[in-house]
């Protein structure tokens, strides 16, 4: 399943926007825009400007797992994604990857430095460099290591514990906070990390901790490997009970079962010691619920779109002067 169009309108109180099309928006109206279009609104708008009315999908049947496009038997079969991304192992070997599927590999990361074929063979220390996937579907992955001491469920959300090396943990008990400088910046609060690994401590300075690193696609036991969701169409992801359709949702920065929730404010607002709360990434917001959450095993899970975080040149309209 994936969403077609949106059915938005403006929050409370504000007057008039802008969207990505250039159509103007005034209140107590409710305007249609495409996919596409609505993944260029940034989280900070989704947040504070536009609310979802309705999310019109291809069907309206959910799906509990992960399936590409490609996917097939014969040779396709040695080069599907989905077995790569379902795999976890406690060596970065298993993870190899060449021909047609590594064309959506990048060997650094959301950074984008350096594409590559396969997995870079470093120890199981967590000094592993950050490591991309892009699926069939456009959707992208992310390779870390589970360094707690308990399993990470499949469809649960996750957060850096150390994004330097990789390591992901569920958000409670990991610090998150977002400060502004001098300048007006706003910026996650960095903070150094020893963690274990199989060939000795891994000791990092000045990791982000706390931010989120993506949606588990399948069980990560402690101290293995595997993929994380970071955008795209997650077709199975832990919420709170009750979430709506069209809710825009953070990280729960108490839930040992990773689970996504409503963030509790939305209004900016800066502290005399320069602590950020309200705002988008104050609030470790990830994207929009597109289904109705359904229970399995006590928990409630939906799909949710999750809204890339890479930082993106801003769009310039230029007229023809031709």
């Amino acid at each position: 399943m994936s969403a077609r169009s949106f059915v938005i309108q403006l929050q409370a109180g504000v007057g008039q926007a802008i969207l990505p099309d250039h159509r103007k928006m005034l209140p107590g109206i409710q305007y249609v825009v495409d996919a596409d279009t609505f993944s260029k609104i940034s989280l900070s708008a989704r947040q504070n400007v536009i609310q979802v009315v309705n999310v019109n999908t291809d069907t309206i049947s959910t799906s509990g797992s992960i399936v590409p496009a490609q996917v097939s038997a014969g040779l396709n079969a040695q080069i599907n994604p989905l077995t790569l991304l379902t795999t976890t192992s406690q060596s970065l070997t298993t993870f190899s990857i060449a021909g047609f599927a590594a064309q959506g590999a990048v060997a650094g990361g959301t950074a984008g430095a350096g594409a590559g074929i396969g997995t870079p063979q470093d120890t199981l220390s967590g000094s592993n460099s950050p490591y991309t996937l892009v699926g069939p579907d456009g959707a992208r992955y992310a390779l870390v290591y589970n360094g707690t001491a308990a399993t990470i469920s499949g469809g649960w959300a996750t957060v850096w514990q150390d994004e330097n090396n990789g390591y992901v943990s569920t958000a409670s008990g990991i610090t998150y906070q977002v400060k502004q400088d001098g300048q007006g910046t706003a910026y996650v609060v960095s903070a150094n990390t020893t963690l274990s690994g199989v060939n000795g401590a891994v000791t990092t300075v000045g990791t982000k901790q706390g931010a989120f690193s993506g949606i588990a696609v399948v069980n990560i036991p402690a101290g293995y490997f595997g993929f994380t969701q970071i955008e795209g169409l997650v077709p199975k992801a832990a919420v709170a009970s009750g979430t709506a359709i069209g809710a825009t949702v953070a990280v729960s920065g108490t839930s040992n079962n990773g689970y996504l929730a409503v963030p509790a404010s939305t209004t900016a607002a800066v502290s005399s010691t320069g602590v950020v709360t309200g705002t988008a990434l104050a609030n470790n917001t990830v994207g929009t619920v597109l289904t109705t959450p359904t229970v399995t095993a006590g928990q409630f899970f939906a799909q949710v779109e999750l809204r890339s975080r890479r930082s993106k040149k801003p769009y310039v309209r230029v007229l023809n002067k031709n």
